[in-house]
């Protein structure tokens, strides 16, 4: 993507001026908190947030991978079709073994499970149909996370993996960070980029249809197959919907374009 990264050109150079500014957040955490254009609706924001002590950088070249919820990673196979393994690419003994599984092989998805609970899931695996999530920037505080999506010249977002066939990506970012900050309230926000200069501080109707469709029913239901109706209500409550870069860039005095 180049010079059209929205990791290296939006991301980064608002992320790095936020921090150097005020590294613990206070200064410019509560605006983004209530940026997004459903945040006004999302219960339980923390009132004076800041990051937690210690908190580097988890954006740009540092973005922080969060594993594979162990339940979806067990869900998956014990799910996976034999359609999805014609279509994956795999060879040799790998695609012998997923084509066990999808044929439901007690014996394989057995062996299976037990690597998965064994926590063998840091390296590559037959067995391991989902990878890491890495959110474009992951801001830890006390009671809360907040995961950011960002998007510069994408027209949508994205919503499939490769053993699934449609699950969003900040859904997906959510769900693996509610294992991974445990007891904390996790929270979600896609940024876009507005259609225009510096003024275009508004989303779009597109994007804010964009983002609305993340958390529908037929999305949670699909994105998060392994967790409960009363999880998925909880990640879906903490969806803070949209806003744009240049909304966030005239909240806190930053040039647009940044750089």
């Amino acid at each position: 993507m180049g010079e059209y990264n929205s990791s290296l050109t939006r991301i980064a150079p608002v992320f790095d001026r936020l921090f150097a500014v005020c590294p613990d957040g206070e200064a410019w955490l509560p605006a983004l908190l209530r940026l997004g254009d459903r945040a006004s609706g999302v219960n339980d924001l923390p009132s004076q947030p800041r990051l937690v002590s210690g908190h580097g950088p988890t954006w740009g070249k540092s973005e922080m991978a969060l594993p594979a919820p162990r339940g979806l990673l067990e869900y998956l196979v014990q799910n996976i079709t034999l359609e999805q393994v014609a279509r994956s690419g795999d060879t040799g003994n790998v695609r012998k073994l997923r084509e066990a599984l999808a044929r439901r092989d007690a014996g394989t998805i057995t062996r299976a499970l037990q690597e998965i609970r064994a926590g063998h899931t840091l390296r590559r695996g037959w067995y391991l149909l989902e990878g890491d999530s890495r959110p474009d920037a992951t801001l830890e505080m006390d009671g809360h996370v907040l995961l950011v999506e960002g998007k510069r010249t994408e027209r949508s977002c994205t919503s499939r993996t490769k053993w699934m066939g449609r699950r969003s990506q900040l859904l997906r970012h959510m769900d693996a960070a509610s294992e991974y900050f445990p007891g904390k309230r996790v929270l979600g926000l896609l940024l876009v980029e507005g259609a225009g200069g510096s003024d275009a501080i508004e989303p779009s109707a597109h994007w804010v249809a964009e983002s609305r469709a993340q958390y529908e029913c037929e999305m949670l239901l699909s994105s998060l197959p392994h967790r409960s109706p009363s999880e998925r209500s909880a990640l879906a409550a903490g969806m803070l919907g949209v806003a744009t870069w240049q909304g966030l860039c005239v909240k806190n005095g930053i040039p647009w374009p940044p750089s």
